[in-house]
């Protein structure tokens, strides 16, 4: 049955309006060809069989519904059991080749705690057929000239087809999502901490892909942060070890006690997390949680005695025959209901299992996971021989699938790098090219402690900036007044004492005012003293800034230099200059001169998603769209806007933001655009279909409306995909890039891995000496421009070397860089209410009558055996809009400025 779509179209038919790959070759021979190994492994043997669907339904020993996380652990289980028969698990339904209903649909399952904490669970799972599928339709996708979209059916046969390929191997190790497992490090001191005591754990991933004409498989090498398992004596100096505090304490220091911040910082890291005791008690594996650290060391903290009196937390274990080692630490703190808190020596408590961790600690972690690419190569072989083994896995037997254990190679080609303009002069892209206009009007904010970083060091450092500055052609002809301001009190007072500053002299007022703001640490988290400076100058006071580290400008003089010359082109692109542009010559877009000679609009797209947590309370999503507002791609506008309904993955004021920058480019240069070419970031493939039918096709229509009785403008609209695991290596290293080893920028990828119906293709444009560059995977779904394939991907090309943020070309086209930027910045100048957490009825616990009415009133009330389940009220439904949601807009004179570099 055919899937209606907004336009009351068929699903189907909005899909055959993505454009299709044009027929023509590209002149390979006009450039370097390099062939190149790619991580994907082919599958050579497949039948495409049909395959059964089953949902599983799981009970407890006590006939009630287990939870979402026991079936989990029981259908895994149950999928581990060789008599059980072949079958896939994709967390909701179970697949098989076979009938699993056989014999029995009804089967015991019991579950073992993780490291033994606790008493193992019994379950009974109910299987019950769901429905069939047909995998030949994977096959028609994959051919040319195939009507086959990306529908329903196709994610479902992905989803499948990926389930048989990871439900063995995740039933082995630790995963996180669906396609990533994470052996642990065989050895203790193999283990990788980031900054803070967060554990790095690296791992491996895998999925299917569709290729030309054929099925492949993508593995690559993937990491992830946790919190560290083990004692808390061995986890404390992880956490104290910092960016700032580079020492790991011994445990002779611990010893010695800890101080208030340190304490502070612990408390921090470990609040709400469970965790259990060494000591041999009945409860040895019973999870606490813990709720706080305390400020007294187990040697003066005190508690009540049942039978009165109180006594210190190290007199009691002394007093029981365990004296402690670390008397001098403080106690884990456990909330008791009706009760008082309970608490643990810290050396007696560890966390034995591991939790998942969203961390802002990016740097750290991007360090510790850069790989060359041979080095990256060698990884993936060694997972695919040893761990993954596709030649044994029984599911993969079941549905008839072979597998190569080699790596698939492509054929590639280089394009040059375009010239730049600077001065009138045509120069190669590496160096920086400037448009600049001065520094005049500004001034400096310090949130630092100026105990940490005092006026005079400040002076010094900024020196260096003034250097940088006029180095790039930026007069600096005032020195600014510098102020100090406590992070903790009114922010937006000390800003507005920086904006006056920054307008003492009267004579220049027409120049826009600038405030530099000094910061202990750049974090994006919504409570920390970076998004709240933006939200000010952006949308109260209407002023330019730039934060940057204090720690950064007392440190190194050598990266302080370096740092200084990246906050100029930042400080550039803000004050109006201009850091890069195209040479005539590059504007030159297509081969058709006439069809070069139009004006062209480019804009970008993204949407900041919030994460699982914070959708849960109903946080936002915002969109940002980007243009170009002059003919040279230089100037930039953006808007902003917060989606209303909570589950869209569409941007809901998209026809608004992009007709009015459409209206300021023609403002900008008396007439409207000839092409519009949209480059949208982060879209699935399972998407485009919507987004043709809900973005693009009513944008047309605005845009009909708005150029009328004139012919509208040629529309192109792009997908940017940067999160994706393709990587590739030349298999010569001559055609390496010698920094490194990457292939060189400029390198794509149009063949092999992609499907030869569609217009897409993997163009890695930058440089990346340090671990293994990431193409980005652009997808042409509307190619009303009429683009042939050479000339998209040197356009595409093109547009990243234009951002004013770095000196160099990016990974991909500056509208989206500056986009995403946007999309960050703006998701913290929004107001919601959060949605409140509804209760859950609980099994046996004060609900009705029945049970032991045992310890803890665990039965409930009364006398008999099966315990009582009386759940509460039905909460009320949950919202499917924001609540309460407030968008702050920029200031008037910020509306376009380009305020987001």
């Amino acid at each position: 049955m055919a899937t209606t779509t907004k336009s009351g179209k068929p699903l189907e038919e909005i899909g055959q309006l993505i454009a299709k790959r044009p027929p023509e070759v590209v002149a390979k021979n006009k450039y370097k060809t390099v062939e190149v190994i790619a991580n994907f492994l082919e599958v050579n043997k497949f039948q495409y069989p049909k395959v059964k669907s089953y949902t599983v339904d799981v009970d407890t020993d006590r006939r009630t519904k287990a939870s979402k996380k026991d079936s989990i652990a029981a259908i895994i289980q149950l999928v581990k059991n060789p008599r059980f028969g072949p079958a896939a698990y994709d967390g909701q339904l179970l697949y098989s080749v076979v009938d699993l209903t056989q014999g029995s649909n009804v089967r015991k399952v019991t579950v073992e705690p993780p490291d033994g904490a606790g008493r193992a669970k019994r379950f009974t799972a109910i299987i019950k057929f769901s429905n069939d599928y047909t995998l030949k339709e994977m096959s028609n996708y994959m051919k040319k000239n195939t009507d086959q979209i990306w529908d329903a059916s196709i994610q479902n046969i992905f989803t499948i087809l990926n389930a048989f390929l990871n439900t063995k191997v995740r039933t082995k190790y630790q995963t996180v999502g669906k396609k990533a497992i994470f052996p642990q490090p065989p050895r203790l001191q193999d283990r990788i901490y980031l900054y803070g005591g967060v554990e790095l754990i690296r791992g491996y991933y895998q999925s299917f892909r569709p290729g030309w004409d054929k099925l492949l498989i993508n593995v690559d090498v993937c990491a992830t942060t946790y919190y560290p398992a083990g004692n808390f004596i061995d986890i404390i100096p992880r956490i104290l070890y910092t960016s700032h505090n580079k020492i790991l304490k011994t445990r002779d220091q611990l010893r010695s006690g800890l101080s208030r911040d340190e304490i502070n910082s612990i408390s921090k890291f470990l609040q709400d997390r469970d965790f259990t005791t060494t000591f041999a008690t009945r409860n040895q594996k019973k999870k606490l949680k813990l709720v706080g650290i305390t400020l007294e060391s187990a040697d003066r903290k005190k508690f009540r005695l049942d039978g009165g009196g109180q006594m210190t937390v190290s007199q009691y274990y002394k007093d029981l025959g365990s004296p402690l080692e670390f008397p001098g630490l403080p106690c884990a703190i456990v909330k008791r209901p009706r009760k008082d808190d309970a608490y643990y020596p810290l050396e007696i408590c560890q966390r034995y299992y591991i939790d998942r961790l969203s961390t802002d600690q990016n740097r750290d972690m991007i360090e510790k996971t850069a790989i060359k690419p041979k080095d990256r190569f060698a990884r993936i072989e060694n997972a695919i021989a040893n761990i993954y083994k596709h030649q044994d896995d029984e599911n993969l037997r079941a549905i008839g699938m072979g597998i190569s254990n080699k790596f698939i190679k492509l054929k590639s080609f280089v394009l040059p790098s375009p010239k730049l303009l600077t001065s009138g002069n045509e120069v190669v892209p590496e160096a920086a090219t400037w448009e600049s206009n001065d520094l005049v009007n500004w001034s400096v904010v310090s949130f630092d402690d100026p105990r940490f970083l005092p006026e005079q060091q400040i002076i010094n450092a900024l020196k260096l900036l003034i250097e940088a500055l006029t180095q790039k052609g930026i007069n600096v002809p005032t020195r600014p007044k510098i102020t100090f301001a406590n992070p903790q009190t009114n922010i937006k007072q000390a800003l507005t004492v920086g904006l006056r500053n920054a307008q003492l002299d009267k004579k220049r007022d027409k120049i826009p005012p600038f405030i530099i703001c000094i910061v202990n640490k750049k974090s994006d988290a919504q409570s920390s003293i970076y998004p709240i400076i933006k939200r000010i100058c952006v949308t109260e006071l209407g002023v330019m800034s730039q934060c940057v580290i204090g720690t950064n400008m007392k440190g190194n003089i050598n990266k302080w230099r370096q740092i200084c010359s990246n906050v100029a082109l930042k400080i550039n692109g803000k004050l109006g200059g201009v850091n890069s542009s195209l040479a005539e010559v590059e504007r030159n877009f297509f081969v058709d001169e006439k069809k070069s000679q139009e004006k062209f609009m480019f804009f970008g797209a993204d949407v900041f998603h919030p994460g699982a947590d914070d959708k849960k309370k109903g946080r936002p999503s915002v969109a940002s769209v980007v243009a170009s507002i002059d003919r040279e791609a230089t100037r930039y506008a953006a808007r902003y806007s917060m989606n209303q309904f909570l589950k869209n993955e569409t941007i809901e004021e998209f026809n608004l933001m992009v007709i009015g920058l459409v209206k300021e480019y023609k403002e900008n240069n008396d007439d409207f655009p000839d092409q519009i070419i949209f480059y949208r970031d982060g879209i699935a493939e399972g998407q485009f279909a919507k987004i043709m039918d809900e973005e693009i096709l009513p944008l047309e229509d605005e845009l009909k409306k708005l150029y009328f009785p004139k012919d509208p403008p040629k529309f192109t609209f792009v997908i940017v995909q940067k999160r994706h695991h393709a990587r590739f290596v030349p298999v010569n290293d001559n055609d390496a890039d010698p920094n490194g080893g990457n292939c060189l920028p400029g390198t794509v990828i149009d063949t092999g891995i992609v499907v030869p119906q569609y217009f897409t293709f993997f163009l890695q444009s930058h440089a990346s000496p340090l671990g293994t560059a990431r193409s980005t995977y652009y997808h042409v779904i509307r190619n009303g421009g009429d683009f042939s394939r050479e000339e998209m991907y040197k356009l595409t090309y093109k547009l990243c070397f234009l951002s004013a943020r770095c000196n160099l070309a990016i990974s991909h086209v500056t509208p989206v860089h500056y986009a995403h930027h946007i999309a960050n910045q703006a998701k913290h100048f929004v107001s919601y209410k959060e949605i409140e957490e509804q209760p859950r009825a609980v099994p046996g616990r004060g609900f009705g009558r029945g049970g032991r009415g045992g310890r803890g009133g665990r039965g409930g009330r009364g006398r008999g055996r099966g315990g009582g389940f009386s759940p509460p009220p039905p909460p009320p439904e949950r919202p499917t809009k924001v609540q309460d949601g407030k968008c702050f807009t920029v200031t008037e004179n910020m509306r376009n400025q380009m305020y987001f570099v």
